[in-house]
């Protein structure tokens, strides 16, 4: 059954800030499929958030003006960030919205000051998981990921967020994940200059919770499906490197 979400309030504006499309290497639906579920669900807007693709702010805008939609550009890295010290996070995830160019930065500290500066938002997705900044607090994040839709409850206490705003994604790769985990933004507009500055000063509540079981398997499912059928060699090539990793 399709996810519904409840009645809102005037100045509440509903963002899933963490979605991915086909560009994505497991993503299953176009970015036309996304949006219209999107819609579909009650949600007031999305941020397209593909691992390490960019969906700049400029074709973001086209976007939003064709669907009636707030559709916010952005990218989600890992690989990307450039240590000079001992430490090797560069697996490590960021997420960056409404920019035009790839940010980089000799650290995350310092990529997130070059997002910033590109008039941008930076977050911090699923800070415990393995491939997640635990140290979020210290790195100049704008907001932190508090709930992931693929884990079940929320992460963050709101003492250790220390400030940041805290938002909701479902880190949906596939249509009918969305719907379940979201954003309350407070904002007397809804554009988006006053989503994006109104995450930054933390007026802004996760909500939802985590995407049922059967969704999830579901999706797992067809990903598994797409690589036996088209694409063995990688399906192959995938589980050897996750064994490498974890056994």
């Amino acid at each position: 059954m399709e996810p519904r979400l409840p009645t809102k309030t005037d100045g509440v504006f509903r963002i899933d800030f963490h979605v991915h499309t086909n560009r994505s290497p497991e993503g299953i639906h176009s970015l036309v499929e996304i949006i219209a579920r999107a819609k579909r669900v009650g949600l007031d807007g999305i941020a397209i958030t593909d691992h390490n693709r960019l969906l700049t702010r400029e074709v973001a805008a086209k976007l939003s003006k064709i669907h009636d939609f707030l559709v916010i550009g952005g990218i989600e890295g890992g690989d990307l960030v450039r240590h000079r010290t001992g430490d090797n996070n560069a697996h490590k995830h960021w997420i960056a919205l409404n920019i035009d160019h790839v940010p980089r930065g000799d650290g995350m500290g310092e990529l997130a000051e070059n997002v910033r500066d590109e008039g941008g938002l930076s977050i911090a997705p699923h800070p415990y998981a393995m491939n997640g900044f635990r140290d979020y607090d210290t790195l100049r994040f704008d907001a932190v990921e508090s709930l992931n839709g693929t884990r079940r409850k929320e992460e963050v206490d709101v003492k250790a967020a220390k400030g940041l705003g805290r938002v909701g994604g479902t880190d949906a790769h596939a249509k009918y994940m969305l719907g379940h985990t979201w954003t309350d933004v407070y904002s007397s507009s809804g554009s988006l200059e006053s989503i994006l500055e109104n995450v930054r000063k933390g007026n802004c509540t996760p909500r939802g919770s985590g995407i049922p079981l059967h969704v999830i398997l579901a999706f797992y499912f067809a990903v598994l499906g797409r690589y036996l059928f088209s694409e063995p060699c990688e399906l192959i090539q995938t589980g050897s490197r996750l064994l490498r990793k974890f056994c």
